[in-house]
């Protein structure tokens, strides 16, 4: 959008501009590898680099990787990085997602984690706490749940092994989590 409306307006779009504007379509589009690509990104994306001149694959890795750095935070900042309370049929529900270069480093601190969600399930009274941590270079994620993991397990034809699954292909929480969920709610 930003895109469009700068050529609206005769704005030029220089070297420094163009990139930071590539970096937040790489960035939304998980290097245009989420379901919620457009070809309109990848359109933008091809006129902006004309003036960026970057190797688009390079970067794009590079930015993302440098982007999953997740060490610094606590469990319970990482359950609350990027969670969206919902309603799904009769259940309370949080999705929360982190995005990582390596699910293995992740699960290291599985333990912590689930005990943050289910203070958090205490706290906000909740039935369904479902947490993807999303490998961006191999577009899967590894979920834990917590509560009614039984819509989890129904949604995703899965078998939750010590709360957790891979669910391969799925990186949106938009078009494959919460649709997928309330569908089987």
């Amino acid at each position: 959008m930003l895109y469009k409306m700068y050529k609206e307006n005769n704005f030029e779009i220089d070297k420094k501009l163009a990139t930071l504007m590539l970096s937040a379509i790489i960035s939304d589009t998980l290097l245009f590898k989420s379901p919620t690509c457009t070809n309109e990104d990848k359109e933008v994306a091809e006129e902006l680099n004309k003036i960026a001149g970057i190797n688009i694959e390079e970067y794009g890795l590079a930015m993302l990787k440098a982007g999953t750095d997740l060490s610094d935070l606590t469990e319970e900042e990482l359950i609350d990085l990027d969670a969206k309370e919902f309603e799904i049929g009769s259940l309370k529900v949080i999705v929360a997602q982190v995005n990582t270069a390596s699910i293995p480093d992740m699960l290291i601190r599985k333990a912590k984690i689930e005990e943050a969600i289910k203070n958090k399930m205490d706290e906000k009274n909740l039935d369904l706490f479902f947490f993807a941590i999303t490998d961006i270079i191999n577009s899967n994620s590894q979920i834990i749940a917590l509560g009614a993991t039984d819509l989890v397990e129904k949604s995703y034809n899965v078998k939750l092994e010590d709360n957790t699954a891979l669910l391969e292909g799925v990186v949106s929480r938009k078009k494959q989590i919460i649709p997928v969920l309330t569908e089987n709610a």
